[in-house]
């Protein structure tokens, strides 16, 4: 073991506390109570809390749901604290305003040094499936009112057929049946491509035994300056192919963009493009950053420019395990004055989905093979994910969940 009073402080900042972050976090925050005391984490986030959003659907129909899945950062790694009376890792509740390849410029203006960063800030989607009030209570309310005017709505129409939008269609037309709900997509299918096609014909079909209309090869003209916040308002939107859906309740699950603004002053500085034509940080094999200025940089997790198949939240803690390894690989050859060959994201993409389609309907594939139609897909559903949409699961990481 490294001792924090004869060597040099290891400061590891890690920006965003979505699934990698909180990931990275914890495991190198441990690595430093067993391994190496010189060693201290700093977590950055703008909000003060970690909103589970994969249970957003469920709580679109269910009010406890809505109040459960934001769970406070405080206190995360008072449990790697070597000494808990002066503890050293810290979390600095600001939005970052612009890095360099030693130090991260905050909002509250403060400048935060670090000998390895991790940008760890995924992706930005339309509200509710993001949330980005500072606070717990705040965060609760927003989804406490959603909930409500979903109650209230008469006609709902879900924009976007991936995961997200089958699953908030499937919620809100099992637990309200006398509703009319419509999902319409873009593409020629529901879910995407990686998934087996009996998974996606799967998700079509159960959707249309809840009584849900399900429009494809159709995409929504959306009016500019068009606010989606799920308030209760009648909107007629029109497709593309002129039919027009009427509603008076909107979801838009379509649009995910990276949260990456903060990196342009780096490459100004640097002089070369850090983002790819989409804006998602390019990165090596190594998970990080893709310039030899930058090596001491790690980006895991959906803000990364790997293929859309590693975008989801399991893939993004094996990120998350990869860029953890990596760095206590350099910090252990650093001390030792050795060098090290680092490991290498294989390429992998998700080859296991459940996707509950209300309580007691679901589709999923597991390691590759599909679960379709069948009944063992429903009763793997309800009895995995849509049984609370992992919330019990993610309150075990948090030192104030109920």
């Amino acid at each position: 073991m490294t001792n924090s009073g004869s060597a040099k402080e290891i400061n590891v900042v890690v920006i965003g506390i979505s699934h990698a972050g909180m990931e990275v976090s914890k495991t190198l925050a441990s690595f430093a109570k067993t391994q190496h005391l010189e060693l201290r984490v700093t977590m950055v986030d703008q909000r003060s809390y970690f909103y589970h959003n994969i249970a957003m659907p469920r709580a679109l129909v269910d009010s406890k749901t809505a109040t459960s899945i934001s769970f406070s950062l405080d206190g995360l790694l008072d449990q790697y604290e070597q000494d808990p009376g002066n503890p050293k890792h810290r979390f600095i509740q600001a939005a970052v305003t612009s890095i360099t390849t030693t130090s991260v410029e905050l909002s509250n203006g403060s400048s935060v040094p670090f000998d390895y960063l991790v940008l760890s800030t995924g992706v930005s989607s339309t509200f509710p499936a993001t949330i980005t009030v500072p606070t717990i209570p705040e965060a609760n309310e927003q989804l406490t009112q959603v909930h409500a005017n979903v109650e209230k709505a008469k006609q709902v129409l879900v924009i976007g057929g991936g995961a997200v939008g089958v699953e908030a269609a499937g919620e809100i037309a099992d637990a309200y049946p006398d509703k009319k709900v419509t999902l319409v997509h873009s593409g020629p299918h529901l879910l995407p491509d990686i998934f087996k096609p009996t998974v996606l014909s799967g998700a079509l079909a159960k959707l249309q035994a809840l009584g849900v209309r399900v429009v494809l090869n159709e995409k929504v003209n959306i009016p500019e300056n068009t606010v989606f916040d799920c308030s209760v308002r009648p909107l007629d939107l029109q497709g593309a192919s002129g039919n027009v859906y009427q509603s008076d309740l909107q979801i838009l699950a379509t649009g995910a963009k990276p949260n990456a603004g903060f990196i342009q002053g780096l490459e100004g500085t640097l002089g070369t493009k850090l983002r790819d034509d989409r804006g998602y940080i390019k990165v090596r094999p190594t998970l990080q950053l893709d310039n030899d200025a930058c090596s001491n940089i790690f980006v895991p997790g959906d803000v990364n420019n790997m293929a859309a198949g590693a975008k989801y939240a399991i893939l993004a803690k094996q990120q998350a395990e990869l860029v953890s390894g990596n760095i206590k690989a350099l910090v252990t050859a650093s001390a030792g004055g050795k060098t090290v060959a680092l490991k290498q994201w294989d390429g992998r993409v998700a080859n296991s989905c459940v996707i509950p389609i209300g309580r007691t309907r679901g589709v999923g594939q597991l390691l590759g093979v599909s679960l379709g139609s069948s009944w063992f897909a429903d009763f793997t559903s309800r009895n995995l994910k849509g049984k609370d949409y992992f919330v019990s699961f993610a309150a075990k990481g948090f030192k104030n969940s109920k």
